[in-house]
């Protein structure tokens, strides 16, 4: 069963956080817009939600997300303040340049997966 799950539609970049979760023994599963979050499975523990995909960018979604303890991590290509409040606000746990999120993909798993605690 899944423990990550990618709301990405950018292929390359949902096919580079694929291959390092799989690299880290984590299974993933691609959700879009239509996904009911209830329908997750008791093993997610951490979303990666592509925050320039107006679909995406819902402040409802991360808080449905939220609400069953999932770890947000938010990428965007740009990150602006207003958006970074609205966000952090709504409940993403951290939110990453779509350029950094990549390099710290291991390190955001360690420390989701190992320290669940943590934020």
């Amino acid at each position: 069963m899944a423990d990550v799950i990618l709301f990405v539609k950018d292929f390359e970049l949902a096919a580079k956080l694929s291959s390092v979760c799989v690299d880290y023994n984590h299974q993933i599963e691609f959700s879009d817009e239509n996904t009911d979050p209830s329908d997750f499975s008791q093993n997610v523990r951490l979303a990666i939600v592509d925050m320039d995909e107006q679909v995406f960018s819902s402040v409802g979604l991360i808080a449905a997300l939220k609400r069953k303890g999932i770890k947000i991590v938010g990428t965007m290509t740009k990150i602006n303040n207003k958006d970074r409040s609205k966000l952090l606000a709504a409940g993403c746990d951290i939110i990453l340049t779509k350029a950094s999120l990549i390099k710290n993909v291991p390190k955001l798993i360690s420390e989701f997966f190992e320290n669940p605690k943590s934020t």
